[in-house]
């Protein structure tokens, strides 16, 4: 019997380091990376369906507004912002000339600094509460 109860605080030891590494909380980024989406006009579409290729002529851009670029890392509950403001969000048209000659807008583009997190750790299993989440009990993202 002594020779069995030695070990047991090796086992307790070892479950309560698993515990701890188990309940040790959230990690998780927020990554603010620009991203750009363009979307073809209805003129764009009917362009392309005769068969004439729709040249851009011109385009005009809104005055970009500066946006901040990076990760921010939390570590539990701190966070550690690795940010710079490099970045920036606008719109712009682009403009040609249909079958007549005539200008039209063939694509409207923006460009936007989408800011998602992404999270792992033991309460993620939680996640889909919030019905923006996307992934599983042990990773997702929430996105923008």
């Amino acid at each position: 019997m002594q020779f069995a109860s030695r070990y047991i605080p090796y086992r307790f030891n070892i479950l309560i380091a698993a515990l701890g590494f188990s309940l040790s909380g959230c990690v998780g980024a927020i990554v603010a990376l620009p991203e750009k989406t363009t979307l073809k006009t209805d003129e764009y579409k009917a362009l392309n369906a005769r068969s004439i290729h729709p040249a851009v002529t011109r385009t005009v851009q809104a005055t970009p507004t500066r946006e901040w670029c990076g990760i921010t890392i939390w570590a539990l509950i701190i966070p550690v912002p690795l940010k710079l403001p490099v970045c920036s969000s606008y719109s712009e048209q682009s403009f040609g000339r249909d079958a007549y000659g005539d200008e039209i807008v063939l694509l409207n583009s923006k460009q936007t600094v989408p800011s998602p997190f992404y999270a792992c750790g033991p309460l993620m299993a939680l996640g889909p509460i919030v019905h923006s989440y996307q992934g599983n009990a042990l990773c997702g993202v929430f996105p923008d």
